[in-house]
């Protein structure tokens, strides 16, 4: 009886690696670009928050170290992303279409990173809320 439970998992557990693994094209990397795109959306509504608050609203937020905390977490989201599409490009299935797709996305989250962390060491450099706030205001997430 242990036999067969232990067998049944085992299969269980090869048979779902199997499908994993042929995952098709369209879904390589979803879950991944999803977390980018909600972390970038979030820094996104921090910043227009920003723009419309006061100093004193903005200090008591506390909006100068939550927009640095959002910045190093979402370096972090576009490392396992850009891992992810490098992984989806040598895949043996993909094809030279979605390998090309696969590229252009990943050097556009590579472009995002580079912004997102001028951004991070430029704000952490600001030692006063005014200027910190008058930083964030700039920031420019729309490309």
């Amino acid at each position: 009886m242990k036999t067969g439970i232990v067998l049944f998992l085992f299969l269980a557990g090869a048979l779902s690696g199997l499908a994993e693994d042929k995952k098709s094209s369209s879904q390589a990397c979803a879950d991944e670009e999803t977390m980018v795109s909600d972390y970038q959306k979030g820094i996104g509504e921090l910043v227009g928050k920003v723009q419309k608050e006061k100093l004193d609203e903005f200090e008591r937020a506390f909006h100068h170290k939550s927009c640095l905390n959002k910045l190093n977490l979402c370096e972090g989201i576009l490392d396992t992303a850009t891992a992810c599409l490098d992984d989806a490009i040598k895949g043996s299935s993909t094809s030279k279409a979605d390998a090309e797709a696969y590229r252009a996305k990943r050097d556009a989250y590579a472009k995002l990173k580079a912004r997102l962390m001028q951004y991070r060491d430029s704000l952490k450099s600001k030692e006063e809320d005014k200027a910190a706030k008058a930083l964030i205001e700039t920031f420019d997430l729309a490309n």
